[in-house]
């Protein structure tokens, strides 16, 4: 395959570490603006106070993101005390409540967007209210299940500060609606048929971008099934975009909470 796997923003993490003036990024390709309190679960991971990827409320203490969000090196994670998250807000620069992130955990088996999971603690429990909130993650599987749940072309919903396709930015929280590819299809459309990775199909000039990185792919009952990992080459190729399947990691998840 020619084409070239580009990361999120948050890829390389000596990069985000040196953008002290970095701007917000924009809207999902082919998204529109989020309501207040649609996306409780949502909060803006931040860097030395820049947003830089999203995490997701688990529990009262506790958060997942895409590991090479918080990752310095492979399964070592940055420091917890340049790590803060945005909770109860729907716009990026304000609102809702800071919060420190005490203790970093990256799956131990990441690597080249493999396993790109990581939980987060936070240095105080989260208060749960209309804008501040769990997402459900899924039920267990039965052995060999894993491939086929979600179905082929479930709708799911993905919502993120991730750049516009002219480049644009936008401090408001956008949401967009994909469909889940199955294995064998991401397989033949990508080269990309993983057991631990769930697929996301959509238009082109639509998808995840930019910014989005950590961000929740929830399904119709309000089900985490996946979190955002990457896209192929440049936002809105043809290729389907990629996240990380929760279902696969239900117990190392359960192993780790507190």
């Amino acid at each position: 395959m020619n084409v070239q796997r580009v990361s999120l923003a948050a890829l390389s993490l000596t990069l985000i570490l040196g953008l002290a003036v970095a701007l917000p990024q924009g809207r999902l390709f082919g998204g529109e603006d989020a309501k207040v309190a649609e996306f409780p679960y949502v909060t803006s991971l931040r860097v030395n106070n820049v947003h830089a990827c999203q995490a997701i409320i688990i529990s009262q203490t506790q958060l997942l993101t895409a590991a090479h969000c918080v990752s310095e090196l492979g399964a070592k994670p940055v420091s917890a005390d340049k790590l803060t998250v945005r909770v109860g807000s729907i716009n990026v620069l304000a609102g809702g409540e800071l919060v420190d992130v005490s203790a970093v955990l990256i799956h131990p088996s990441y690597g080249n967007f493999l396993h790109d999971l990581a939980i987060l603690t936070l240095s105080k429990p989260l208060v749960f209210n209309e804008r501040v909130n769990k997402i459900e993650l899924p039920e267990p599987l039965e052995e060999g299940e894993v491939e086929e749940v979600p179905a082929n072309g479930t709708p799911v919903y993905v919502a993120g500060w991730g750049e516009q396709s002219d480049g644009t930015t936008n401090y408001k929280l956008q949401k967009s609606s994909l469909n889940t590819l199955s294995k064998p299809l991401c397989e033949l459309q990508a080269g990309y048929g993983y057991d631990s990775v769930l697929c996301l199909a959509r238009a082109e000039k639509e998808g995840i971008c930019r910014g989005d990185d950590g961000g929740a792919v929830v399904d119709d009952n309000q089900v985490l099934q996946g979190i955002v990992s990457f896209f192929w080459g440049n936002c809105g190729t043809k290729y389907p975009d990629i996240s990380t399947r929760i279902a696969y990691y239900l117990d190392w998840i359960a192993a780790n909470q507190n």
